[in-house]
């Protein structure tokens, strides 16, 4: 039971072992003799029955148990006495109903009667010590397991980590390969410097900045600090950037790689890390700003370290966006005590002006002689390797080479190459003379010298390309591959190559990755005509390598699959190292080439035409990183618009180019989810769901024997995902986290729904209307603000926490310290600040108390406010006054701003600007900007740091919000328009115009990806594909700029299509019939989903409830919401049905339920909330036959019995009963037929299915009468339900789908088919055994899913799934042909952590 009960299932895990003494598992001879006696005096006893030998309620126990109980160890003790019972002596349980006889299972006798099995003389009695003895050896090996779990488990939470974090490299390597080309010895200047023997051991912590010029060792330096530190067993992390290395040259790998050192470091670290990170799965894929707040604001930096921290950085300056890690270091330096050494080519006051910071930083700078010093060192360890006639000769030699090396660890290098040449005295001298001290003339010789060469200048030319262009550095073996590709001949070794033709540019490291020499050199080739041979233009650098990755990709090992089987093993054999790159790194590439170049044009519409676009697809998906197809559909559109400016943009090849620019990032928007969990989904299972026009659907869904996706009239993407619609209220407050949003209505309700399914999930009573809602950032902590209180309530239990009253309004509310503080701005110009443990009002103060009388006067009553926790400031907005910005640390005036010149000096006057009426902060930690909206239309962007004027536009918003990572800003005007904007430059990206007046509020969802505004009684939820944006350094290009211009979409909400509401499938397949919210009814054909006509109406303005045909096919039953239920008689006519004249009119007067008839419709049953009436249905009256009524509101469900034409079921509570059809006569005993197997009585009845050749029902149960409350489904013996039963069980061969089923489709003869919680259409035949599985057949995209209403699926006869879609049809056919066998456990919700092989999903098509 507590392992079928979720709610004592974390008891059932702490269960290892069961002890029988003398269970009678089988039941006892005995209990038939008790049974007797007792009906002879004290009566019948049902629980005595239950004991007989082999009794039912035995026999369900023992079918059900050994499932439950594999995992558990058993002991059972059996007696060997017989037990006196007054005439006579008997075992009362013998050996064989005491042993169950699993393999789990150990026995023992005692030498005991029944009576005496567990009482004991003392603990020298044989059967204590028997038992005693048991209980011992069971807690020794669960200590043993105990300990084995607990490493097992550190192992495993470490793993989970590495995969969250997707660490790849450990950064441990880093180290030791800088650390190994260290000399003895050298670095060991740094050890004497002032300032970093302060930064070691100084009790305050600081900033230690080291610049030196390129090439002088300050990777070594930082090498050398780093194994200083470890020596000194201090705690230390540390991070290489890497300008040539996409992936170490930007800020999300080195906050990753940082925040997983700290975590194996430290316990506690580690544990928050990873609760974040389970919050999140795909947070290695965030923006850093979001990595940065949720593992560092809200994770790592709130630990209190008891040693000092040490982070050693090494090459700021090889960072992409340097000037914005620096704020965020200084954060750290100042606010957690970390000491922070970092090295760079750039002092520190290059970067003063990143924002203001109290911390300390000291600055070094590494003088020629102190390089000098280490460069000595390294000549000295290379002296054998030079010529010299003799060593007097040697040491002059080293000393010229030191005193023109200039403090230039690469130089000295290159020269002793040169060196290693030469053999003669002339020579050497030759070379010290010739050998330019300046690195660019040293260059320019080596290219000389490679340019003389007679053979291999086609393949240097080619490394260099490679090795300078690359995004990141590749391996030998996927250059080699690479590189025949590109020059189109084979190649005998890649290292010798590289070592014979450019190896004093280019060199292999110790994990077998191309390397240039040095950054110099990669910049020095790049330079415009540098060479006339090996100087490399970038673009025509990135095209040459863009065109060998689609000739790759566009190859025979990408072709997409033939066969019907589409198990990863089974697409294509042993594939080419070149794969990850060419699939990882085609449109960094695509990005830098000219975009009028038309072979680039003709090679990628030859890839994205061809299925290998799908095979590209599929590996991305599979690499679990989805922002590469986001970032392709970016570059693609940039690209395109690019073109555009020059050349026409019109031609079916770019036509295609322009449809996947869009069509990438919706497949990740729609189906991302679907995607990671199964990447083979793309090539059969998306497509026919995208729209008509989109490439997929159009090159990849147009088989005739694949699924086929119709009805539907949508031939593009649209950019509102759902709605929620609430009639009978008034939406008036908004907030977003990253579960769930919150819409607080005039009516005083709080209703919470799922961010991801849009279902509402809880229901809160505020009592008063919602003006403000807001979520906590870390804990599931809700607050709301009325008119008079506010509220708090924890999610988790959905248990309102405080109450605390208010004399105003409240204008904002924030938390801080961990949620453990509630902020609240009044109108009253006052703050509170509550404490929420204790619930107590910890502080209140008045922002214009200080004020002198006159300007106190000015600052009346304030209209809106905006909390920044991170920069501690609240800002006010009074009617006709400059904007107040207050220090909440110091309870002190922070500033005024005013829209003509940011900051004013002059506090409290009155002035000539517009009043502003919106106003909100930037959420990214640092950021320091605040949007102000100003009734004059303007938008201004004011840097709260200096109070300055960055920015201003006219949008003439009236309502503001800032996406969580604070890189995006959205408003929203009177007219219903939204606009969104960058918001560091108030940029505009996408403007909605909407005909539907009047924004209340906009909130950004908590992902970032969505948009959400409620307007009177509707909240949409939009997701235009402006919303994913790449990373900020890949914004920082012009690719960006172009590739999110303005874009315009217009929606008409005046045209309001009426939703469908009911729908029923005619018997044969052919047609279905669908009811609408205006009342009318509507006939569809099956086979294309076509519209065929309007069949009839019910009263203008009631929607029809219910929609129903009798097993003929001869009539159709409807009802309305005015409780008016009607039948029609169908006529087939020219391939079409038309309805007659209705044969059944009556008006129930209350809502109704179900309209069920009999075989033959003789008969009608009408149930409603209070009664069910049945009527008879002759052809000349309609009379009522009897009616059953109830005092109870309870849900009921009625269905035909399905072996028994004449009998009725009606399912209540946990509770069925028989009825007679003709009569209504109950034909059970009063307490009707009890269902078992643990259902709890609080259950309602949702749905009620006949399956397997109707041998079995299947049902589902829900707690509550939402429309998507959480289901479970229960199959039961039809056999076990006669008018003689008085209870039934579930059959328990399907116990392992109770919790999985959302929605019950429907049943053919032999299947049951049923909508599982993951959105997969799956299915259950009725040979299937215990092994618990089902079938996958396809997903339905997850928009489709996120609706408030009920979600109406039916299977027609023609095994086609009809869905609801809104005021549409979709017709899904050959959906249930199409197959992907799973176990229970791994269906569904498949963990992208692991690289687990997909089952084989079956296709009935081809891809050529």
């Amino acid at each position: 039971m507590a392992r079928q009960n979720k709610e004592f299932v974390s008891t059932a895990r702490r269960i290892q072992a069961i002890f029988f003494l003398a269970t009678p598992h089988r039941g006892a001879d005995l209990a038939q003799l008790l049974s007797r006696i007792l009906s002879i005096t004290f009566g019948q006893r049902p629980f005595v029955t239950d004991l007989h030998r082999n009794s039912r309620v035995i026999q369900s126990i023992n079918e059900e148990f050994p499932q439950f109980s594999q995992d558990l160890q058993l002991f059972s003790f059996y007696e060997t006495i017989p037990t006196s019972y007054g005439v006579g002596k008997v075992l009362v349980v013998d050996k064989d109903s005491a042993v169950l006889n699993y393999a789990n299972e150990r026995t023992a006798y005692l030498d005991a009667n029944h009576r005496d099995v567990c009482k004991y003389a003392d603990l020298n009695d044989p059967n204590f010590k028997t038992l005693r003895n048991a209980l011992a050896s069971t807690v020794d090996n669960f200590r043993t397991r105990l300990a084995i779990t607990k490493r097992e488990l550190d192992r495993e939470q470490r793993r989970r980590l590495e995969a969250y974090l997707h660490i790849q490299d450990a950064p441990e390597d880093d180290f030791m390969d800088v650390d190994s080309l260290r000399m003895s010895g050298s670095c060991e200047w740094l050890l004497q410097k002032k300032n970093f023997l302060e930064w070691r051991d100084s009790a305050n912590t600081q900033l230690y900045w080291i610049s030196a010029k390129p090439a002088t060792g300050k990777t070594i330096t930082s090498g050398m600090a780093v194994s200083h530190l470890k020596d000194l067993n201090r705690d230390c992390a540390f991070y290489f950037f890497k300008h040539g290395d996409k992936v170490k040259s930007t800020i999300q790998p080195f906050l990753l790689s940082i925040v997983w050192q700290m975590a194996f470091s430290h316990p506690e670290v580690f544990q928050v890390v990873l609760e974040n990170c389970e919050k999140d799965e795909n947070i290695s894929h965030a923006d850093y700003r979001t990595i940065w707040r949720k593992l560092f604001l809200e994770g790592l930096l709130k630990i209190g370290f008891v040693r000092p921290q040490y982070w050693v950085i090494d090459g700021l300056d090889e960072c992409r966006s340097n000037a914005e890690i620096v704020p965020l270091l200084l954060k750290v330096v100042e606010s957690c005590g970390i000491r922070i050494l970092l090295t760079s080519r750039d002092r520190f006051e290059c970067f003063r002006q990143c924002g203001k910071s109290q911390a300390r930083v000291l600055q070094d700078e590494i003088p020629v002689e102190d390089t000098k010093s280490d460069i000595a060192l390294y000549l000295e360890a290379n002296m054998n390797h030079l010529p010299s006639l003799n060593p007097q000769h040697r040491r002059v030699m080293l000393d010229k080479i030191l005193a023109k090396s200039a403090g230039c660890f690469l130089w000295v290098k290159l020269i002793l190459q040169e060196l290693g040449r030469v053999h003669t005295s002339a020579e050497i001298r030759q070379v010290l003379e010739d050998v330019p001290s300046d690195m660019d003339a040293l260059y320019a010789r080596i290219l000389e010298s490679m340019s003389a060469a007679p053979y291999g200048k086609v393949l240097a030319k080619a490394i260099l390309t490679w090795t300078v262009c690359s995004t990141r550095p590749l391996t030998t073996e996927e250059l080699f591959h690479a590189l025949q590709l590109d020059i189109q001949d084979s190649i005998d070794s890649i290292e010798r190559s590289i070592t014979s033709s450019c190896g004093q540019l280019v060199y292999v490291d110790s994990h077998s990755r191309v390397q240039m020499i040095h950054q110099t050199a990669r910049d020095y080739l790049l330079r415009v005509d540098v060479h006339p041979v090996f100087g490399i233009q970038k673009g025509i650098g990135h095209k040459r390598l863009a065109l060998t990755c689609l000739q790759y990709l566009n190859g025979s090992e990408m072709k997409g699959p033939r066969h019907r089987k589409l198990s990863f093993t089974n697409l294509v054999g042993e594939r080419s190292p070149f794969l990850d790159y060419a699939s990882i790194s085609l449109f960094d590439h695509i990005h830098h080439v000219d975009a009028t170049d038309d072979e680039i044009i003709f090679a990628l519409t030859k890839f994205m035409g061809s299925s290998n676009v799908l095979s590209w697809i599929e590996y991305i998906a599979r690499s679990s990183d989805l922002t590469r197809l986001i970032q392709a559909g970016k570059v693609l559109r940039a690209f395109l618009q690019k073109r555009s400016r020059k050349l026409s943009p019109l031609g079916k090849d770019v036509a295609l180019l322009n449809s996947w620019a869009t069509d990438l990032l919706r497949l990740v928007t729609k189906f991302g989810k679907d995607l990671l969990s199964s990447p083979s989904s793309i090539f059969h299972l998306i497509p026919p769901f995208c729209p008509q026009e989109s490439a997929p659907r159009t090159n990849f869904a147009a088989s005739t024997r694949g699924i086929t996706v119709l009805g539907l009239s949508a031939s593009d993407w649209d950019d509102c995902a759902s709605t929620v619609f609430e009639p009978n209220e008034q939406f008036h407050a908004l907030a977003c986290s990253e579960k769930h949003f919150a819409i607080g209505t005039f009516s005083g309700n709080i209703v919470i729904y799922s961010a991801s399914t849009c279902q509402e999930t809880q229901r809160l009573r505020h009592g008063e209307p919602v003006r403000l809602l807001y979520f906590g950032k870390t804990t599931g902590l809700l607050a709301a603000a009325g008119a008079r209180s506010i509220r708090t309530w924890d999610l988790a239990t959905s248990q309102q926490i405080w109450e605390f009253q208010t004399p105003q309004l409240c204008m904002s509310l924030a938390t801080t310290d961990g949620d453990e503080l509630l902020l609240a701005a009044l109108k009253s110009n006052n703050l509170l600040i509550w404490d929420l443990s204790l619930g107590t009002l910890r502080d209140t103060s008045n922002w214009t108390e200080e004020l002198d009388g006159q300007r106190a006067h000015a600052f009346r009553r304030p209209i809106r406010a905006a909390f920044c926790m991170d920069s501690n400031l609240l800002a006010v907005v009074y009617r006709g006054q400059d904007i107040v910005l207050w220090d909440l640390e110091r309870d002190a005036l922070y500033d005024t701003y005013s829209k003509i010149g940011g900051a004013s000096p002059i506090l409290g006057r009155r002035t000539a600007d517009p009043g502003a009426i919106a106003l909100v902060f930037n959420s990214a930690p640092g950021a320091n900007l605040l949007a102000v909206a100003y009734s004059d239309g303007d938008l201004v962007l004011f840097d709260t740091t200096d109070g300055y004027i960055k920015a201003t536009t006219t949008p003439n918003a009236q309502s503001l919000a800032c996406s969580p990572d604070g890189r995006t800003l959205a408003s929203g005007d009177s007219s219903g328009k939204l606009q969104i904007f960058d918001f560091e430059t108030l940029r505009p990206l996408y403007c909605i115009n909407s005909t539907e007046y009047g924004i209340k509020e906009l909130q950004f969802s908590g992902d970032n990806l969505q948009l959400l505004d409620i307007r009177g009684s509707r909240c949409r939820i939009w997701d235009p594909i402006v919303l994913v944006r790449q990373d900020a350094e890949d914004e920082s290009s012009d690719a960006i700029s172009l590739s999110t211009t303005l874009q315009e979409v217009h929606i008409d909400d005046a045209e309001d299509k009426p939703l469908i509401t009911a729908l029923a499938c005619q018997v044969s397949g052919e047609a279905f019939f669908c009811g609408k919210e205006d009342g009318s009814i509507h006939a569809y054909e099956a086979k294309t989903g076509r519209h065929i006509r309007k069949l009839l109406s019910h009263a203008e303005g009631v929607s029809v409830t219910t929609l129903s045909v009798d097993e003929e096919g001869s009539a159709l039953f409807s009802a309305d919401s005015s409780s008016r239920v009607i039948v029609h008689r169908m006529v087939r006519q020219h391939k079409s049905w038309i309805v007659g004249t209705a044969i059944f009119d009556h008006r129930v007067g209350q809502s109704v339920h179900q309209i069920l008839s009999n075989r033959g419709n003789t008969r009608l049953l009408v149930s409603s909330a209070t009664c069910d009436t049945l009527w008879s249905m002759s052809s000349d009256a309609h009379e009522i036959i009897d009616t059953i009524r109830r005092e109870e509101r309870g849900v009921r469900k009625w269905i035909s019995h399905p072996t028994s034409e004449d009998q009725i079921l009606l399912f209540a509570g946990n509770t069925v009963h028989v009825y007679d059809w003709l009569t209504l006569s109950r034909l059970t005993r009063p307490e009707g037929i009890l269902l078992g197997g643990s259902l709890p009585p609080n259950l309602l009845i949702q749905s009620i299915i006949p399956c397997f050749d109707r041998s079995l029902i299947a049902t589902t149960f829900t707690e509550s009468t939402g429309a998507r409350a959480k289901s479970k489904l229960l199959l039961w013996n039809t056999l076990d339900f006669d008018a003689q039963a008085t209870n039934a069980l579930p059959v328990p061969r399907y116990h392992y789908l109770t919790d999985q089923v959302q929605v019950l489709i429907g049943s053919d003869e032999q299947k049951l088919v049923f909508l599982h919680g993951s959105g997969w259409v799956c299915s259950i035949d009725a040979q299937a055994t215990g092994l618990e599985h089902f079938i996958r057949h396809f997903f339905f995209p997850a928009d489709w899913l996120s609706t408030d209403s009920p979600l109406i699926i039916r299977i027609t006869k023609r095994n086609d799934i009809i869905f609801v879609k809104r005021d549409e049809i979709a017709v899904i056919k050959r959906g249930l042909e199409t197959s992907e066998r799973g176990f229970h456990g791994g269906v569904g919700k498949t963990s992208s952590l692991t690289d687990v092989r997909r089952p084989s999903l079956q296709v009935p098509d081809v891809l050529e």
